[in-house]
């Protein structure tokens, strides 16, 4: 019989985040006929995301999740105002693990800051760091929708990283004030700049996604890991606009192996 500390959840987050005291517990719960994910404090009652008093630090939500991995779905990160981190929720972006057109552009722009999947499995959540001059509940974008917030609201946390997201957080205050007067400006698809630079420089914001369909390609090709990061290395270097850490593109190789060419 397996035992319960068996059976324990884990959760690895970028440290930009454990380190602050803002966590709670959440679990899906019923209203109206309508399932919602209802945030608990460590204390067994439900919280709030304008009650510091509810919130705790990383271990300690994270040991309540694994003592009662039946009960709670997961772990939770608060926003507040006196925070640097602004959250961005993509609704309905991924079909069948792909991301859908409508959000190419935005995650692009992020991709070197922490993205994970949503509970659901149909969705992103970004964190950058930045200021909003107010929150985005909810604007149709596509056939989704964009939440933005940097305060008295809570992003469920996965863990489950999106196409080897860094586990940090970057500053984007300036592309996240660009998203934000976009939507609320009613120009509701983002557009950075994305065709090739002079000299075939690859744009910041196309980087990511160009570097994982060079993977993939290499890989259909059979090529070896070891190829396949020193080709991406030197893209990287000598073509980016804004060239990522080596550490970055080692990450993209080893988890390009479960995105096979069509990533």
């Amino acid at each position: 019989m397996q035992n319960h500390q068996d059976r324990s959840p884990t959760l690895h987050v970028p440290d930009d985040l454990a380190e602050y005291e803002q966590w709670i517990l959440w679990r899906r719960e019923k209203s109206s006929g309508r399932e919602t994910k209802v945030p608990y404090s460590v204390h067994g009652r439900r919280a709030s995301s304008t009650n510091t008093s509810d919130w705790t630090e990383f271990q300690k939500a994270l040991h309540m999740w694994q003592l009662n991995p039946d009960w709670y779905g997961g772990l939770g990160f608060v926003f507040a105002s006196d925070d640097p981190f602004v959250g961005i929720d993509l609704d309905d972006c991924l079909s069948n693990g792909k991301l859908k057109s409508w959000a190419q552009s935005i995650v692009g722009r992020f991709s070197d800051t922490y993205t994970e999947i949503s509970p659901s499995g149909e969705g992103l959540k970004i964190w950058a760091r930045g200021q909003l001059p107010g929150s985005i509940p909810g604007v149709p974008v596509g056939d989704g929708q964009i939440e933005m917030y940097d305060r008295s609201r809570y992003f469920t946390v996965t863990g489950r990283v999106f196409r080897g997201a860094p586990l940090q957080v970057e500053d984007h205050a300036a592309d996240v004030l660009l998203l934000y007067e976009r939507l609320v400006g009613g120009k509701k698809k983002a557009a950075w700049p994305l065709q090739p630079l002079e000299g075939g420089r690859i744009p910041y914001g196309q980087q990511h996604n160009t570097l994982v369909s060079i993977a993939g390609t290499l890989r259909a090709r059979r090529v070896c890991d070891e190829a396949i990061e020193a080709c991406l290395q030197i893209v990287n270097q000598r073509q980016c606009e804004h060239p990522g850490p080596r550490v970055h593109i080692s990450q993209l190789v080893r988890s390009s192996r479960k995105w096979g060419a069509t990533a």
